[in-house]
């Protein structure tokens, strides 16, 4: 049986540029959606509030859980939508797994917010575990070196982040200084700025089109 290692570029199956597009909208409507949802939430504070807070009290604040459980959902499925596109394209299968368990961990955020406790932990666990992987993983796309390095430190520090917590429970001395809102912060927002980056480079997959519009002309 042979096993794929890495990516094969398929030329005349090349979807990287639309794939890039849906993980940018994907990250930046989300990073909008819970800019906006944290205006409309009296009292909300980033270091004491978790992101799911914004969409899972009881009652609900709204409008900002309707903003923040709808985004979410976006977030996962435009996420899973890229994937499909990745691996239509030849992308490294690996990487893919792991973006799409965290895209459908993304959606059951959406689906199941923080009033149903059971669920709603596992599919957090899901997003940001296998986030944090993929993120690690995507150098297997082929990627040029400052892409690898930045993703090695936007994966890594989240990644150790969780597998600390996991060990040392939430009573640990992050969590303590920064509070549960500003830790989950340290694991979401270095993997969706990366995605965002990712998102950026796929859509000319790493060509440097300054350099090429410089030597070879715009058109």
């Amino acid at each position: 049986m042979k096993i794929q290692k890495g990516s094969i570029f398929r030329p005349e199956k090349d979807y990287y540029k639309f794939a890039g597009i849906l993980l940018m909208i994907s990250c930046i409507q989300f990073f909008m959606a819970v800019t906006m949802a944290e205006t409309q939430y009296q009292g909300y504070s980033t270091a004491k509030n978790t992101l799911s807070s914004l969409g899972g009290t009881l009652p609900p604040v709204e409008p900002s859980a309707t903003i923040f459980n709808i985004s979410v959902f976006l977030l996962g499925i435009l996420a899973m939508g890229a994937v499909y596109l990745i691996l239509k394209s030849g992308g490294c299968r690996l990487f893919s797994a792991c973006l799409l368990i965290s895209g459908v961990g993304a959606v059951g955020v959406g689906l199941f917010p923080s009033y149903s406790p059971v669920a709603h932990t596992i599919f957090t666990f899901l997003t940001f575990f296998f986030g944090s992987l993929a993120v690690i993983f995507s150098y297997r796309l082929g990627l040029n070196i400052p892409m690898v390095i930045f993703s090695m430190i936007t994966g890594l520090v989240p990644f150790a982040i969780i597998i600390g917590t996991l060990i040392f429970g939430f009573n640990n001395t992050l969590i303590n200084y920064l509070g549960m809102g500003g830790t989950e912060r340290f694991v979401a927002y270095p993997l969706l700025l990366y995605l965002t980056a990712l998102g950026g480079y796929l859509t000319s997959r790493g060509k440097d089109w300054v350099r090429i519009r410089f030597t070879d002309g715009y058109f």
